[in-house]
């Protein structure tokens, strides 16, 4: 997982691949059927299991409003939604979600494909409602463009993969910071704003 955080979907070789693991390649395409289906299974595996993480803390989120007879926080959505990428285990897991959705804009494939079909596309769904709940105000319609706006404004900032990245080298010391709390909080700020805005007329 952490080679293909480094060096992105498809930039691990199969030889790089099977000497990190300490199998041949003969084995991977015994267990797997090759390499492709192998990266499905670390995928399918790691999108079950942080997206699991994401709705259960969005389901207490809605909960705890509904019993204190209140609407559900954009904030706290929004948090919980972008806590996978900027959280703990973010250099490794959100990175490698983050590739994952970008690969899969870029250039789609079937197993892409299956992945966001299977893991990602019903989560979206309960957190556009969640976010609907919480701002009312804003048609449905819209809240699904935002939530798509939403995951395209965490996705391209987390794959900058530049050295230095984009940011340090506009900004140098000034916004270039590897403060992953200051960075979850302004990006936070950033979506929450975005959603919470009156629709133009």
């Amino acid at each position: 997982m952490a080679l293909y955080a480094e060096k992105g979907i498809d930039g691990v070789p199969v030889r790089t691949l099977t000497s990190h693991a300490g199998v041949n390649v003969a084995a991977i395409h015994y267990h797997f059927g090759g390499t492709e289906a192998l990266a499905e299974a670390l995928f399918d595996e790691l999108s079950a299991r942080v997206n699991k993480r994401r709705t259960l803390a969005l389901k207490e989120i809605t909960a705890a409003a509904g019993k204190g007879g209140t609407r559900p926080e954009v904030t706290a959505i929004v948090r919980a939604f972008v806590a996978p990428y900027v959280g703990e285990g973010a250099a490794t897991e959100g990175q490698l979600l983050a590739q994952l959705i970008l690969k899969h804009r870029l250039s789609p494939s079937p197993m892409t494909e299956r992945v966001i079909k299977k893991h990602f596309d019903p989560m979206a769904k309960q957190f556009v409602a969640a976010l609907h709940d919480a701002a009312p105000e804003i048609p449905l319609s819209l809240m699904y463009l935002r939530y798509m706006l939403m995951v395209s404004t965490v996705v391209l900032f987390l794959t900058d993969r530049g050295r230095p990245n984009r940011l340090h080298r506009l900004s140098g010391t000034k916004a270039g910071t590897t403060d992953t709390q200051y960075i979850a909080n302004a990006l936070v700020d950033f979506v929450v704003g975005g959603i919470r805005v009156s629709a133009s007329s």
